[in-house]
């Protein structure tokens, strides 16, 4: 038997299922002396690997999105920001917003937690199986100007237009440098939307059609 043992974890790594594999003499052991059926020992196997490969792809994502921190719609200072509708918020977290691809304005004065709601939002998402990612506005358009005056600008939109989720914070923080740089922002917006893929904005300027958060900070 521990031959046979043996093959099957040898199998499993094989197939890439390493996780599977190093518990697998673990839950039969777990399987013989619990009494587990054939397909109850299967089954767990089964959703050990399937656990760790989806913690694994999550955190591949979530590196992938450059999130400045790790943020929670459940961390949101509701009590400090009373101003915020957290219906809305309720309502943005069931994410049907990327469904529907509406944009999200969080609109505000600095400190009253227009970032860290963006951030959770599309953390939610990430988590949800979707790619996110996080820029600056100052970041987006330097880099894309850059790509232009390299050659590489068709290439490097992606970045920006390929993640179903794009967070672009601080819009209108710095000035957006001159007509190239206003022009690339444009066309990352125009172009996420024609694709279908929401973009949320901060910024303490308004923009149109879009959710929007606003109000003065508590203090």
């Amino acid at each position: 038997m521990s031959g046979l043992y043996e093959q099957i974890k040898a199998d499993l790594g094989y197939l890439k299922m390493d996780t599977a594999a190093g518990v697998f003499a673990t839950l039969a052991e777990q399987a013989r002396t619990e009494d587990w059926s054939h397909i109850e020992f299967l089954a767990r196997l089964i959703a050990t690997q399937a656990t760790a490969d989806r913690d694994r792809r999550l955190a591949a994502r979530l590196r992938y999105a450059r999130f400045p921190y790790r943020r929670t719609i459940e961390e949101f200072d509701y009590e400090f920001q009373p101003t915020v509708d957290r219906k809305l918020i309720d309502d943005l977290a069931t994410l049907r917003f990327i469904d529907e691809n509406r944009p999200i304005l969080f609109l505000g004065q600095p400190g009253c937690g227009k970032t860290h709601l963006a951030v959770a939002l599309a953390i939610l998402a990430v988590e949800a199986g979707y790619r996110g990612y996080f820029t600056t506005a100052d970041n987006l358009c330097r880099t894309l100007v850059r790509a232009s005056l390299e050659g590489t600008l068709t290439s490097k939109l992606k970045t920006f237009t390929a993640p179903t989720v794009l967070v672009i914070d601080d819009v209108g923080l710095l000035p957006i440098g001159g007509t190239e740089a206003a022009a690339v922002f444009f066309q990352v917006v125009n172009t996420r939307y024609e694709k279908g893929h929401p973009t949320i904005v901060t910024t303490n300027r308004s923009l149109p059609k879009a959710h929007r958060f606003s109000g003065t900070c508590a203090r």
